[in-house]
C-alpha cells in the first residue's frame, strides 16, 4: 500500500488531531500485527530530492507542483487484490483525501 495525500502539514490539522490520528494508525498496524499480514511500514516526510538526469542533477523539494505527495506505505501479506482492499477500509485518513495505492511487489 504506498498512502498518497493526507499530509498533516498541509491540511492545517491540530496537535491534538495529529495525536488522535496516530492512535488511529497505531491501533490499524496493530490490527493487521495480530492477523500476521503487516510486513513493514514507514511514513514519508514531505521534503524530497528528485534526481532530474543520468548527471545527478538533485533538486530539492518540497516541490509545490506535486499534487501526488506520497506521505508513507505498509508492506502486507495478502492472497489477493481483495483482501488488501478490504484492509484499507481502516486507513485513517480518508477524510484528509488522502487515497491508497495498492501495487503488488514484483519478484525477479
Amino acid at each position: 500500500m504506498i498512502f498518497v495525500g493526507g499530509d498533516y502539514e498541509t491540511s492545517e490539522v491540530s496537535p491534538e488531531e495529529i495525536g488522535r490520528r496516530m492512535q488511529l494508525w497505531n491501533k490499524w498496524v496493530e490490527e493487521l500485527r495480530a492477523e500476521s499480514l503487516f510486513i513493514d511500514g514507514r511514513a514519508l516526510k514531505n521534503q524530497e530530492h528528485q534526481v532530474n538526469n543520468q548527471d545527478a542533477l538533485v533538486t530539492d523539494g518540497p516541490f509545490v507542483e506535486t499534487k501526488e505527495l506520497v506521505t508513507g506505505y505498509f508492506v502486507v501479506k495478502a492472497q489477493n487484490l481483495a483482501q488488501v482492499t478490504e484492509m484499507t477500509k481502516s486507513y485513517p485518513d480518508w477524510d484528509l483525501g488522502g487515497r491508497v495505492q495498492i501495487r503488488e511487489i514484483q519478484t525477479f
